[in-house]
């Protein structure tokens, strides 16, 4: 018994794709070559007829948020559980309780960050005021990392700075660096800060960062916490 065969006249109309057609469409054809995909995945071309389902490279997340206006530091602990490469850290308005403190940071160990890494640090800082004047901190070995020096409570104009933390539980040296301004004085002397840091501990992963005045308090200040993949 022969089959007829169906011309392009008795193809008029719609098909339903749902019903009329089975497994999956070749890229060919207009198709994916897919009959199903992984959730929060995307699709991409892996040749010149291949569509696969791929995980987003580089993701960039923000892990926590976190404000205060009378607290003596602020530590992050979440995400820090190999999921991120790359951290950052996005301080905003931040003024604090004893005019002319200086703003430090410093690693956490341990489950949790349970500890904090106080020894072992390298630092070096550099700014420039708007008055002129030059301003460098540094240190070959020491417990904290000085982000800048002699932050002034003059509130209407706050300070911030974006840290980076590379690779905090690779083997060897972990690297930290930074940039930011801030008011030195009520006569409006801008100071812009540039610096970079090594925990200098191969042995204790970095599992969390603490921020924290010299004296006092915060008065008021916002840090975000961001988790980059692939980096």
């Amino acid at each position: 018994m022969a089959f007829a065969t169906i011309g392009n006249l008795g193809l008029t109309g719609s098909i339903d794709l749902t019903s009329k057609v089975t497994g999956s469409l070749p890229v060919a054809n207009g198709g994916t070559g897919l009959t199903s995909g992984t959730t929060d995945q995307f699709l991409k071309f892996t040749g010149s007829t291949t569509v696969a389902s791929a995980a987003v490279s580089n993701d960039f997340v923000l892990v926590q948020s976190q404000s205060t206006t009378s607290a003596s530091s602020l530590s992050f602990t979440t995400g820090f559980d190999g999921t991120y490469d790359t951290h950052m850290f996005v301080v905003n308005d931040l003024d604090v309780s004893d005019d002319g403190c200086d703003f430090y940071a410093r690693p956490l160990l341990g489950s949790g960050g349970s500890t904090e890494g106080n020894s072992g640090i390298v630092y070096a800082n550099s700014g420039f005021s708007a008055n002129g004047s030059a301003r460098t901190q540094e240190s070959t070995s020491t417990s904290k990392i000085m982000l800048f020096g002699g932050v002034d409570n003059y509130v209407t104009y706050k300070s911030g700075l974006t840290l980076w933390l590379g690779k905090p539980d690779a083997t060897g040296f972990k690297r930290i660096w930074w940039n930011g301004a801030f008011e030195r004085n009520s006569s409006g002397s801008n100071t812009s800060y540039f610096g970079g840091a090594c925990y200098t501990d191969s042995s204790n992963a970095i599992t969390g960062m603490k921020f924290y005045p010299s004296a006092g308090t915060f008065a008021t200040v916002t840090i975000n916490h961001y988790g980059l993949k692939g980096s």
